[in-house]
């Protein structure tokens, strides 16, 4: 699939329709996950948010994209925003996307190592700061993709684990169980478990395993 250009503030952007088709997925399931996590995203950053005038100019430039008719607000995704919000598909086209950027920032953090010292002849300082940053802005997209089903079914078994070595009284388990769940969104300030950062994950299954029960 050929994606039509946008640009937005020197930045190539889509919309969300253009990633749901993408991506293999429907417009609504790519929003919905964006409302679930949206303080995850920057704006600026991962999106932009179209209004008012802004948004009357930008219909205005597709007067031929019927799905743009009836909005009231419009988001355009870059690169960064985008990847988040695929891997949050968890599809088999979301993965691919996901492990491009993952080889990208292992690919970059290998360039920076390698780099040349500032006394050599072909030092660039702009190429190399340049370098720098986009491997900070992927650092930082890495650091806001949440647990995958398949961690969060991890995670959920690890919670099971440590009910049952704690509480043998069947009755008591439920409130072992809400107790645990919420010290987990606590610890990492989140709202659900479903939203703790993959790149805490070994941290918060450490966390359970040393969990102490209901302090009586």
């Amino acid at each position: 699939m050929t994606l039509q250009i946008i640009e937005r503030e020197g930045k190539r952007v889509l919309m969300t329709s253009q990633i749901a088709e993408a991506f293999g997925a429907d417009t609504k399931t790519v929003n919905r996950n964006f409302q679930r996590n949206q303080e995850r995203f920057v704006q600026g950053l991962h999106f932009y948010a179209l209004t008012g005038e802004a948004l009357k100019h930008f219909k205005g430039e597709r007067q031929n994209d019927a799905t743009l008719k009836f909005a009231s607000n419009l988001y355009l995704w870059t690169e960064e925003g985008a990847l988040i919000l695929a891997k949050s598909l968890n599809n088999d086209k979301a993965w691919q996307a996901y492990n491009l950027l993952v080889n990208q920032y292992f690919q970059m953090t290998k360039q920076l190592a390698q780099a040349p010292s500032a006394n050599e002849l072909s030092y660039d300082p702009e190429r190399f700061m340049a370098l720098e940053q986009r491997v900070k802005e992927i650092e930082l997209q890495l650091q806001l993709v949440t647990l995958h089903t398949g961690e969060q079914k991890r995670l959920q078994k690890a919670i099971s684990e440590r009910v049952y070595e704690l509480c043998d009284v069947k009755a008591r388990r439920p409130a072992y169980f809400s107790e645990l769940y919420r010290a987990i969104k606590k610890r990492y300030h989140v709202d659900s478990y479903r939203d703790v950062p993959q790149c805490q994950l070994q941290d918060t299954l450490l966390f359970v395993q040393n969990w102490g029960g209901i302090q009586t």
